[in-house]
């Protein structure tokens, strides 16, 4: 039986990763597809294979990560050789370039205004889902090569503007990889429009 010194410590690790779950959210645009599906198609089969995720597709996930931890070691290398530094900054925005050549033939649905945390995503559509919903959902972030394939599973359903509806969903199958962009992602999102507000004042 676990002592109240265990007890506090597995509470405030657990409202840690929600608080921290709270803090990294962004509102962004991406495409979005979505299906429902059952427990056992759940089971059976991946949100890649049902959505019909291609080769392109999932080279955005390699790609994003690499161009993540390009962006992260060209900011340490600038504050000791700037020339390299700049040099380096060069090639990562020729790769961010080829990047987009890949994979803009991905962007062929609506844009979509998303809600995104690292546990799940609030999007516009036009069909009403019911809570506890299975789906499977695809998303691909607009201006960013970032994009995923995972199982969710719907926590409300709310009438919005222009007679479509609010759904929210609950992530129930990313991998550590994909859960660790969507984190870097969102803090990298945030860290850039804090620079942008300092910059403006």
């Amino acid at each position: 039986m676990p002592t109240h010194r265990e007890s506090n410590f597995g509470y405030n690790a657990y409202m840690r990763a929600i608080e921290r779950r709270s803090y990294l959210r962004i509102v962004d645009e991406a495409c979005v597809e979505d299906l429902v599906v059952s427990e056992e198609i759940v089971s059976k089969h991946s949100a890649e294979s049902l959505l019909g995720v291609d080769r392109a597709f999932s080279l955005r996930k390699q790609l994003y990560k690499m161009e993540l931890e390009a962006r992260e070691l060209q900011r340490e290398i600038s504050n000791i050789d700037r020339p390299l530094g700049s040099f380096l900054h060069n090639l990562n925005q020729r790769m961010e370039f080829l990047t987009e050549i890949v994979t803009e033939s991905q962007h062929e649905k609506p844009e979509n205004l998303v809600d995104l945390s690292p546990g799940g995503v609030s999007y516009l559509s036009d069909t009403l889902y019911l809570a506890n919903d299975l789906v499977a959902i695809k998303l691909t972030l607009s201006n960013e090569s970032l994009g995923f394939a995972c199982f969710g599973r719907i926590s409300y359903g709310l009438l919005a503007e222009n007679e479509q509806y609010r759904i929210g969903v609950q992530f129930l199958s990313t991998d550590t990889i994909i859960e660790a962009l969507i984190t870097r992602h969102i803090a990298a999102r945030q860290a850039e429009e804090r620079r942008k507000r300092l910059h403006n004042t």
